[in-house]
């Protein structure tokens, strides 16, 4: 019987160094580790929205706003769609998702025009990439059901410093 042994280390969301537990701040970057408790992915997707992204730090710890078992269903769901990715933030991931769902739709829907250019061989290339790109999809939802898909948080500076 292996006995499992105490989790001594703690890595840094922001930069990735490893820390002793009774570490306060990361002796690297400086982020104060007690202040993730309040970071939010409300306040990093109006962050993202706004292009300030000094803030955002990507973590795969919900945050409190995030629900895992939505993110699971939205994941499953929605996930060729990219709905995922929009509802944690991700706008760019999720756009790629969605652009790419409608391609294959659209290479279903007028399958026999693009088969009679160049005798399918371009058909065949396009839906060969937007293959690929759905493994995407398929890798965000092991990665959910690990706990280990990364969510953008930011502290909103301003309603901490008010309180």
């Amino acid at each position: 019987m292996r006995l499992k042994r105490a989790k001594s280390t703690i890595e840094c969301p922001r930069c990735g160094l490893r820390s002793l537990i009774g570490v306060e701040s990361c002796p690297d970057c400086g982020l104060v580790f007690s202040r993730m408790e309040i970071a939010t992915n409300k306040d990093a997707k109006k962050k993202i929205l706004r292009h300030d992204k000094d803030y955002i730090i990507y973590t795969s710890t919900l945050p409190s706003d995030i629900k895992f078992v939505k993110l699971l269903l939205m994941t499953i769901f929605l996930g060729l769609f990219g709905g995922h990715c929009f509802y944690v933030g991700r706008y760019w991931r999720g756009g790629l998702l969605l652009l790419n769902s409608i391609a294959l739709i659209c290479y279903s829907i007028f399958n026999a025009p693009l088969v009679a250019i160049d005798e399918g061989r371009l058909i065949a290339a396009l839906a060969t990439i937007s293959g690929l790109i759905m493994f995407v999809w398929i890798w965000d939802l092991v990665l959910v059901c690990m706990k280990k898909f990364k969510v953008p948080v930011a502290i909103d500076i301003d309603n901490v410093e008010e309180k």
